[in-house]
């Protein structure tokens, strides 16, 4: 059991050689959501995006090469995730076109309506219960911009030893949009899609659009 908690730990926040080793195995697990997300983000070629969580980087990468004339910011908490992801967007952030910050998802180091999309891939089980997180992202989202969401359901977490309800906070579909509801979007914002993926693991896909007349709901 040690061993599991210590896994979670290392999802929630990966430092050292336990937490670089932890962000290359998620970049390959994560893969195929991040794909599905992508392709759901509708992304224009000037968009400005922002990653909540960027892991090894493997997403950013996908981001900078499908919007060739935008900008790509992400975030993390990890210092050593944001090594990784730099390293694997060496050319893109030289060039200035991926960006990289450490930051908490509850409070984010940009202005407001900055971002015509947001990624959040498996990094909504480590959102505060009270809805600080998706105020946040709602505060950085521009009107009529688009994030998508990507967590596997409770049903999937419970099979997982290493996603307790100490480190993992966990979703059915209702719970999720109740969740995103509780950062100020509305329910007719959101779009909540089971999807199957290998291995038996079923997701739920959020899509999120930021209706430009509820631009000052609270």
């Amino acid at each position: 059991m040690r061993f599991w908690h210590e896994l979670g730990r290392q999802l929630r926040n990966p430092t050292g050689r336990r937490g670089r080793w932890v962000g290359q195995l998620m970049s390959v697990v994560n893969q195929r959501p991040n794909l599905l997300a992508i392709e759901a983000l509708q992304i224009a070629q000037a968009d400005s995006i922002l990653e909540l969580g960027v892991g090894s980087g493997w997403a950013l990468e996908k981001l900078a090469g499908t919007a060739k004339v935008g900008r790509i910011w992400g975030i993390d908490q990890s210092t050593d995730m944001l090594l990784l992801a730099a390293r694997r967007n060496r050319l893109a952030t030289q060039q200035g076109r991926v960006s990289l910050a450490q930051a908490r998802f509850d409070a984010l180091p940009f202005s407001g309506a900055f971002f015509d999309r947001i990624l959040a891939v498996n990094v909504a089980y480590f959102f505060e219960r009270d809805g600080r997180d998706f105020r946040e992202a709602r505060r950085v989202l521009r009107p009529g911009g688009r994030m998508i969401i990507y967590v596997s359901d409770r049903a999937t977490l419970a099979a997982w030893p290493f996603a307790g309800e100490d480190t993992h906070r966990s979703y059915d579909r209702d719970e999720l949009i109740a969740a995103i509801s509780s950062g100020g979007f509305a329910k007719d914002e959101i779009a909540v899609a089971t999807v199957r993926l290998p291995l038996g693991v079923s997701g739920l896909l959020a899509t999120v659009i930021k209706q430009p007349w509820r631009v000052f709901r609270s």
